[in-house]
């Protein structure tokens, strides 16, 4: 079976071994921190999703020069590698790397993706980049992160909601989203991970989305797991960090089976391999000893991933993998 990643934060995949040498580097507080490691992975249950992402937000900040991010992203792209991945799409906010470095957004997403685009080549591993624009700038400021990430769409896929869900509802970020069907890009939103169903159906309704990010709280919701199996709407969910933000009670009670069961697309990602401590393999292995997913269910979590795949060299996965099974 093919191996894809749909959801993987970039700002969640720096090693923890370059954000230590980029805090000598840059005379960051982390390089003095007793403790480091646990200031950039989370442990197995945090506070909540604020709290997980605290160790984000700490390994970003030791990254202040653009050089720093074309490292981060050429790592990236060998760890997907490294895993044994067939197809990666990686997600990023330039404002939210802005934030927390003060550099140009423009000049982070050239960085980034050219030093992706040549290891990539190198390593003939097919990977595209999802914009983020961030909830927790506020509604004032998504069309300046909209016209970012447009004014270099070719670089992009997809565009992402994400942040402080609960906070700030999808509906405040409509125009901006508006724009990014305008220009072609495929959408996906973050949702029904700090938040409820209501707020997959509001997604649904502000963003018009191909996909949801997490997702998984609309379990609680018949209803509307019915509306997503028959719009076809793929849920990218990510076991290890639900069980951590106290999206699921656990990997046993994972309501993935019954996503699985009332006929949701549903995708198997990382999500922030770091302050997870995982990857895509990891995550299938739990979903089949942990959380007891069956072989057969497993193979349609793969094709269901690459069908939802927002280039074509990921669908493509799903043509070859359907011409195998047949």
């Amino acid at each position: 079976m093919p191996t894809i990643d749909l959801h993987r934060h970039l700002e969640g995949s720096i090693r923890p071994s370059t954000a230590l040498a980029l805090a000598r580097k840059h005379q960051h507080w982390l390089a003095a921190d007793s403790r480091p490691l646990h200031r950039l992975v989370a442990p197995v249950r945090t506070a909540g999703l604020l709290d997980y992402l605290e160790r984000i937000d700490v390994a970003c900040s030791t990254a202040r020069a653009v050089e720093d991010w074309s490292l981060i992203a050429q790592q990236a792209v060998q760890d997907c590698f490294d895993e044994g991945l067939d197809y990666a799409e990686i997600r990023f906010s330039p404002w939210f790397i802005h934030t927390q470095t003060g550099l140009d957004p423009a000049e982070v997403i050239d960085a980034i993706t050219d030093a992706a685009r040549d290891a990539s080549a190198l390593l003939n591993l097919p990977v595209a980049f999802i914009g983020i624009i961030v909830r927790d700038l506020g509604p004032d400021t998504a069309m300046r992160q909209m016209n970012t990430i447009l004014s270099r769409s070719g670089r992009f896929c997809g565009v992402d909601l994400a942040g402080d869900e609960a906070g700030y509802p999808p509906a405040l970020f409509t125009p901006a989203f508006a724009r990014a069907h305008d220009a072609g890009l495929r959408v996906t939103a973050h949702a029904g991970e700090a938040a409820g169903p209501d707020s997959v159906r509001a997604a649904l309704q502000a963003l018009r989305p191909d996909r949801i990010g997490h997702g998984v709280r609309a379990a609680e919701d018949p209803r509307l797991m019915e509306q997503l199996a028959d719009a076809g709407i793929t849920l990218e969910v990510a076991l290890t960090s639900n069980v951590q933000t106290r999206a699921a009670a656990s990997l046993r009670e994972h309501p993935i089976k019954r996503l699985l069961q009332a006929g949701v697309p549903v995708s198997l990602n990382t999500d922030n391999p770091t302050p997870s401590a995982t990857g895509v393999a990891a995550e299938f292995r739990r979903a089949a000893t942990e959380v007891g997913l069956s072989e057969a269910q497993l193979q349609l979590i793969v094709r269901d991933s690459a069908a939802a795949a927002f280039t074509e060299a990921g669908r493509q996965l799903a043509r070859t993998r359907s011409a195998a099974d047949n």
